[in-house]
C-alpha cells in the first residue's frame, strides 16, 4: 500500500507543476481561507505547503492501535508517580508542581487530551515526546483538512483517491463534556455547560481558541477565552468576567501557572476545592516531561503494564537515559554515561527535560564537539536533562511557491497524533529544512490525511 502512496505523491507533484499559474493561484485561495478560519500563528497565516501528507489506511490503523496502547501506559504511569515516592524522587518535581498534581480533578482519568510527536517510517513509529499538558493543534488540525480538501478540489486526485479526515473538535468537546458528567456524578449538572478556554493573552495560539470558541457555541456551549489571572472565585464558583464557568479547557502551562502563582490563586483553589471541571488535569504534565521515556523502558517500573504495553513500549520508544553520571546499560551493554556520551556524539541527542517548543534540543551529528562537551558537563549532575538515541528523520517531498517558480524540496517530516480520553484522533504533520521540527522554530504545519484508491 505504501507504493500507492507513492504514486499518488508523484501524479499530484505533476499536477501541481502542470499550470503553475494556477496553482500559485489556489495556494492564495488556500492561505486566504485559513486566514478568515482563524488558522494563524503569531498574526500570520499558519506556515503550510501545498502538499498535505498523505498515509495509508493500514498506516492510520497501526497509529490508531499504538496511540490506544500508548494512552494506556501513559494514564497508568501518571498513577503510579502519585504513590511511588522512588519516582518521585526520580522525577524531581518541585514542591509547587507536586502540590498541583495531587489536586483531584473529580474524574478517573488523569490524561484526558494529548498529542505525541514521533518520526514514522513506514509502519515504524517511535515516539520522541509527549505533549500532555495543555497541547495544542485539535482546532488547526481541523481546519487546515477542510481548507486542502477544497485545495485538492482544484485537481483531479479525487477521481481516484478517497481522502479521510477526522473532527477533533467534536471529539475534543465529547471529552470535555465527558468529564464534566463524570465530575458531576454527586450533584447537578449543567444541560449546556459554559467553558472556559484559559490561556495567557499573548500567546502565539490565541486564534486556535476562537476556531474552538467557535465550534463549542455553534453547538449550544456558551464559551469564554479568559487568562487565568482574570479568573475569581465568587460565591463558591469560579467566575469569568462575573459568568460562571462551568468547564475549564486548560490551554495553560503548568509550569507558567508556579511561576505566577500570586496572579492565579483563585484558580488554583477552585481546582482544589472542585468548584470547576478543569481539563487537562495538572497532573497530565508529569507525563509531559521527557524523563518519562527513559522511565518507561526502566524495569524498575514495568510490572504496571500488560505484555501488550511491553511489547508497544519496547517497539516505539527510542533508548533515553535520565543524564546523570553512573553506569546504565546500552543495547545489552554496561557503559559510562558519561564517556559514552562524550563518545557517541553521532548516535546522540541532548535535551532538557522539562522544555517544549524545541528549545535547546542538541543533536549529535549536527553538533560541534566542543559545545557537545560543553552541554555534557554542564548538566551531567543536574538529572535535569536527558540523553537519547538518534532516531532517523523521516524526509519527504514539497513543493516550495515563490512569486517566479514552484520547486521541489526535501522536508523532514514529524508525525503528531492526537489522543482525547485515550482514543486515536488523527493527526497533524509538521516539516521543517531544520531537524528540530516546530512551527515555533521555523516549521511548517500541514494536515495528515488517509488516502485510498476507489
Amino acid at each position: 500500500m505504501l507504493h500507492e502512496i507513492a504514486e499518488l505523491q508523484m501524479n499530484y507533484l505533476i499536477q501541481l507543476l502542470k499550470d503553475e499559474h494556477k496553482t500559485r493561484n489556489v495556494f492564495g485561495v488556500l492561505n486566504e481561507y485559513l486566514t478568515t478560519h482563524n488558522c494563524t500563528f503569531r498574526n500570520a497565516v499558519m506556515p503550510t505547503f501545498s502538499k498535505p501528507y498523505f498515509i495509508t489506511p493500514k498506516q492510520a490503523t497501526t497509529m490508531q492501535q499504538i496511540v490506544t496502547v500508548m494512552s494506556q501506559v501513559l494514564n497508568k504511569f501518571i498513577l503510579l508517580y502519585l504513590s511511588d515516592k522512588n519516582l518521585q524522587r526520580i522525577l524531581h518535581f518541585s514542591q509547587e508542581e507536586h502540590y498541583l498534581f495531587s489536586i483531584d480533578p473529580g474524574y478517573s482519568t488523569p490524561l484526558v487530551i494529548s498529542r505525541m510527536d514521533a518520526f514514522m517510517n513506514g509502519y515504524d513509529i517511535k515516539f520522541l515526546e509527549f505533549n500532555c499538558d495543555s497541547p495544542a493543534g485539535t482546532g488547526y488540525a481541523d481546519v487546515m483538512e477542510d481548507g486542502f480538501l477544497k485545495f485538492l478540489d482544484a485537481f483531479p486526485v479525487h477521481d481516484k483517491w478517497r481522502f479521510r479526515c477526522f473532527n477533533r473538535q467534536e471529539k475534543l468537546l465529547g471529552s470535555l463534556l465527558h468529564c464534566y458528567q463524570e465530575f458531576c456524578r454527586d450533584s447537578t449538572a449543567a444541560a449546556s455547560p459554559t467553558i472556559a478556554i484559559v490561556d495567557w493573552e499573548d500567546v502565539a495560539t490565541l486564534s486556535e481558541f476562537n476556531i474552538l470558541k467557535n465550534y463549542f457555541e455553534d453547538r449550544g456551549y456558551p464559551t469564554i477565552i479568559t487568562s487565568p489571572q482574570k479568573l475569581a472565585i465568587k460565591n463558591d464558583r469560579l467566575m469569568a468576567n462575573d459568568t460562571p464557568i462551568d468547564i475549564v479547557y486548560r490551554r495553560v502551562i503548568t509550569g507558567e501557572l508556579i511561576q505566577r502563582t500570586n496572579e492565579v490563586a483563585d484558580f488554583i483553589e477552585a481546582a482544589k476545592r472542585k468548584l470547576v471541571c478543569i481539563a487537562n488535569p495538572f497532573r497530565s504534565y508529569i507525563v509531559g516531561n521527557k524523563k518519562i521515556l527513559a522511565l518507561l523502558i526502566d524495569p524498575r517500573f514495568q510490572h504496571i503494564y500488560t505484555r501488550e504495553e511491553l511489547n508497544i513500549i519496547n517497539q516505539c520508544i527510542p533508548w533515553t537515559q535520565i543524564l546523570s553520571d553512573r553506569k546504565v546499560t546500552f543495547n545489552q551493554f554496561n557503559v559510562d554515561l558519561r564517556t559514552f556520551i562524550a563518545d557517541n556524539k553521532d548516535r546522540l541527542v541532548l535535551k532538557p527535560a522539562s522544555s517544549y517548543g524545541g528549545k535547546d534540543v542538541y543533536i549529535g551529528n549536527e553538533t560541534d564537539d566542543t559545545t557537545w562537551q560543553r552541554i555534557l558537563r554542564e548538566n551531567i549532575d543536574s538529572e535535569r536533562w536527558v540523553v537519547q538515541e538518534f532516531v532517523p528523520i523521516p524526509e519527504d517531498i514539497f513543493p516550495e511557491i515563490s512569486a517566479e517558480r514552484i520547486h521541489m524540496k526535501l522536508k523532514k517530516v514529524n508525525v503528531n497524533p492526537f489522543a482525547l480520553l485515550g482514543k486515536y484522533a488523527g493527526a497533524i504533520t509538521r516539516i521543517s529544512d531544520n531537524s528540530v521540527i516546530n512551527v515555533s522554530a521555523g516549521g511548517g504545519l500541514i494536515p495528515t490525511i488517509t488516502a485510498a484508491k476507489k
